[in-house]
């Protein structure tokens, strides 16, 4: 008995000093995000365009040709940067989607030149560190919790901007993830750890980026290796708000999000339609115009193609890859009911005379549905996003 108490004792503390041992990864802060995507210009000519650093951790900095020969002149200190993140860092396989872009504060002549130079005296040779005569970044003008630095004078180092001083860390959804002043060692050894706590969290994600399911209908076919048939969107033709008359088949191979709306809904249509711009903006930002935004109006009767004109241009929708689709109502219905599988009926007693799903649609590449999700919260649109991000590359 005093054995078994002594045992039991001992295992109950081991268990509990493991458990509460266990590292705690405190996640890091989001100082700010890219609301557009921007082109800088190469020491070499090229335009380069953020949609190419996208899926990459980027730091941004600021640095002078000047460097490390005359300190006052240098937004950083070229050696330890160079030890610190260059060496360690871009040349390390385990870190193969990090990025380092660094502006050039010169205004001297012939400066692409005067950098290609810079890199050969300081052996500076891999593509993962890009330079740029392009004297401004974009993500200097996000709102930072203590002001924005790319309009505040330095005080201690005498430079323009206090923004030349810093470095920011940028994470693979363009948020701003870290600021650092890398004038100073410290500083710079801090990026070192942090991008390795970014690294812990994208790994987690691609954990939990299980493989999404395959709505409707399956069918067995003997007749075919993957024998196994899924639902598929069925063939439609309709009109867009610009008049034009649009199918199915322009969206073969292509990611859809799909919702059914009216122009004269007085409950939950401004939602969505706000919901689904949302979205479009944070496509656009990640560069995915590819992907496509169909939204099919279950009173098609009133809804014209110019009340779906006004309609867009009233909730200020970029109509780049977003269709406003009006047709004949029983297709259209026929088409939510069976294709779509959710519900669309004329009802009198349903807000506004209509009944329809509130929920948008995920498709993908090859016509199955692979999402349903509540298009009025706005929580859902993280979600929504990273799940068209994980269909895009299937």
């Amino acid at each position: 008995m005093v054995l078994s108490i002594i045992f039991g004792t001992f295992f109950i503390l081991v268990i509990s000093l493991k458990k509460f041992s266990e590292p705690v990864f405190t996640p890091q802060p989001t100082f700010g995000k890219l609301e557009k995507p921007f082109e800088i210009v190469g020491y070499q000519g090229d335009t380069i365009s953020s949609c190419s650093l996208n899926d990459n951790i980027v730091l941004y900095n600021f640095l002078s040709v000047k460097c490390p020969t005359d300190f006052e002149k240098c937004p950083f200190r070229l050696e330890w940067f160079k030890i610190k993140i260059y060496t360690e860092l871009v040349s390390n396989i385990g870190f193969k989607d990090l990025r380092v872009v660094t502006s050039f504060i010169d205004k001297e002549k012939n400066l692409g030149q005067k950098i290609a130079q810079f890199r050969k005296y300081h052996k500076i040779n891999s593509e993962k560190w890009i330079m740029t005569t392009t004297n401004y970044i974009p993500y200097f003008d996000n709102e930072f919790k203590s002001g924005n630095p790319w309009e505040k004078p330095d005080t201690n180092y005498n430079f323009e901007r206090q923004a030349f001083l810093m470095t920011l860390l940028v994470d693979k959804n363009q948020n701003i993830r870290g600021k650092y002043l890398t004038y100073d060692f410290g500083e710079i050894r801090r990026i070192t750890k942090e991008i390795s706590l970014i690294l812990r969290e994208e790994s987690k994600k691609i954990i939990d980026n299980k493989k999404l399911p395959i709505f409707g209908n399956k069918d067995y076919d003997s007749s075919i290796d993957d024998d196994t048939v899924y639902h598929k969107i069925p063939f439609w033709e309709f009109s867009n708000q610009d008049g034009e008359q649009i199918n199915s088949n322009q969206y073969k191979g292509k990611v859809s999000l799909v919702d059914f709306f009216f122009t004269s809904c007085p409950t939950i249509c401004p939602k969505m339609t706000l919901n689904m711009r949302d979205i479009q903006d944070e496509l656009i930002k990640d560069c995915m115009n590819e992907v496509s935004l169909l939204s099919f109006t279950v009173d098609p009767k009133r809804d014209s193609a110019k009340r779906l004109k006004e309609y867009a241009k009233t909730y200020n929708i970029n109509n780049i890859n977003w269709d406003l689709i009006t047709g004949e109502q029983s297709e259209i219905y026929n088409l939510g009911i069976k294709g779509f599988l959710v519900p669309n009926q004329q009802d009198a007693l349903a807000p506004g005379g209509f009944l329809h799903s509130e929920k948008m649609i995920l498709i993908d590449k090859k016509g199955r549905i692979r999402g349903y999700y509540d298009g009025t919260d706005t929580l859902n649109i993280p979600k929504i996003v990273q799940h068209i991000k994980q269909l895009s590359k299937e």
